[in-house]
């Protein structure tokens, strides 16, 4: 059995990587072993939840969308929703998408593909940066046991959309980083990650970068911060955005730079429909709803990593300590807080529950422990397949295939779906459906394009359907005949 090391090894900067007794040659096989059987795990906890049938409004029917139009066009340097080009997202996720098209075909589990990969790369990327970090075998384990058992985490690498592909990217700079503090070259590479980060999530993506920075200053380590590699990293990162913005700035002027950095700063701002989302305590309470069993022991930690950073020269714990507050203190300014966008802080916290965990589990229930874990790990897996997930999508998938029949190509579905102008169902509808749509954004404002449309095809909730019928002349409301129904909405046509 691998001895227990001391806490103050577990700080110690210089053993990062050195080979120790739990990494000796004898329990190279059985180490190998459960990293393989946790991997395997953690495809069967990830890839089932990409069956199923319907992707979720907003995000994932967007990207889906988007992903679609670029592989059905054949242009891959312009990213369009609805029937125009578009500048507010980068594109390393839409080319993802259209690649997964492109090899599986178009369906709901090519677009779930990507960010499933990517979960599946981050789970596995953990283990070795979390080996690079401490140099203990055991302590990596957890820590990915600890993230691949985090049910968020979970759902979203099982959803199309950016936050978990950036998690990876922002973990493998942070591995680089780490790499690169013995190997110099290695800060150059970071770049890579850098900028497919950026290319995912913009200007967002730098925040590995503010990490690192940080790191170095903390532990004094000036002289890197100079470096030429990491300069040459920099640079690196900031020409993969840079050549995607000329490119489009080339092609239709500054336009779409205005456009998209309009749109970033946009994104931090609270709307009405994402009120519920500009607490404070936004972060705080997410965490309470979704960072269980582990959020006892991130507390603990939390406490640990705080104590040993601020008491001696303790750079692994100063990092993960950085890497928690650069990515929370960021985003609590800004005035949307959706848990979903502190993401890329959850390998951090994978590690410091990790730490206290390890701290409370004694040497000799290691193995019981571990085997326990993979128990319930296949009973999770069994669980969900004998009682799946509710289906996703069920009115647009009834209603889709109606209004594509009564409609031209050339049509556009008039949508409108209650007061708050919601656009989940219109993007489900842009996925699942073959034509693209006007989103109105009043009842009174879709009362008025009828009655300039002599032929037209629409989409709306149960209740604003009778709303509208009220707000139409005579002549017109007596030509408007329900096609469909589902549970919520009205697929209407007007002759």
């Amino acid at each position: 059995m691998v001895p227990r090391k001391e806490e103050a090894e577990i700080g110690d900067f210089r053993k990062m990587g050195t080979p120790g007794s739990e990494i000796a040659s004898a329990a190279l096989l059985p180490q190998k072993m459960r990293l393989l059987i946790l991997i395997l795990l953690a495809v069967l906890l990830i890839l089932p939840g990409l069956n199923r049938t319907g992707l979720a409004g907003y995000d994932d029917a967007f990207h889906a969308h988007e992903g679609r139009e670029m592989a059905t066009s054949g242009d891959w340097s312009n990213i369009r929703f609805n029937g125009k080009i578009t500048f507010d997202y980068l594109p390393m996720f839409c080319w993802m998408e259209a690649t997964s098209f492109k090899v599986l075909g178009i369906s709901d589990f090519a677009a779930k593909f990507p960010a499933a990969l990517l979960g599946l790369g981050t789970i596995v990327l953990l283990y070795f940066l979390t080996l690079e970090l401490t140099g203990q075998a055991w302590l990596a384990l957890l820590a990915m046991m600890v993230l691949m058992s985090t049910q968020f985490f979970l759902k979203l690498a099982t959803h199309a959309m950016t936050d978990v592909p950036f998690t990876f990217f922002f973990s493998l700079a942070i591995f680089l980083y780490l790499k690169g503090l013995k190997k110099p070259p290695y800060l150059a590479l970071l770049g890579v990650p850098l900028g497919l980060g950026m290319l995912t999530r913009s200007l967002i993506g730098l925040l590995p970068l503010g990490v690192i920075l940080l790191h170095l200053l903390v532990g004094k380590r000036y002289k890197l911060l100079f470096s030429p590699w990491l300069a040459l990293g920099v640079l690196l990162a900031l020409s993969f955005p840079s050549a995607w913005l000329a490119v489009q700035v080339r092609q239709h002027g500054i336009t779409a730079l205005t456009s998209h950095f309009g749109f970033f700063q946009g994104k931090l701002r609270a709307s009405e429909t994402a009120s519920q989302w500009s607490s404070l305590l936004n972060y705080p309470i997410a965490l309470l709803k979704y960072y269980w069993p582990w959020l006892p022991f991130l507390l603990v930690g939390l406490v640990h990593a705080t104590r040993a950073a601020m008491s001696r020269r303790d750079t692994v714990s100063a990092l993960l300590i950085v890497w928690v507050l650069v990515v929370l203190v960021p985003f609590s300014f800004a005035q949307t807080r959706y848990p979903r966008y502190i993401l890329s802080a959850f390998p951090a916290f994978s590690i410091l529950s990790a730490m206290a965990l390890n701290r409370w589990l004694p040497e000799g229930r290691r193995e019981l422990f571990f085997k326990g874990a993979c128990l319930a790990g296949c009973l999770t897996v069994f669980l969900t397949i004998i009682f799946p997930a509710k289906q996703r999508a069920t009115d647009i998938l009834a209603l889709a295939p109606v209004a594509d029949a009564n409609s031209r190509p050339e049509e556009r579905i008039f949508f409108y779906t209650y007061e708050d102008t919601r656009d989940d169902f219109e993007w489900q509808y842009l996925w699942y459906g073959h034509r693209y749509t006007e989103l109105s954004p009043t009842l009174k404002a879709l009362a008025l394009r009828l009655t300039q449309e002599k032929r037209a095809t629409g989409i709306i909730d149960n209740v604003s359907y009778h709303q509208l019928l009220g707000q139409l002349p005579p002549e017109i409301s007596q030509e408007m005949r329900i096609l469909a129904r589902s549970e919520n909405l009205v697929c209407f046509h007007l002759y």
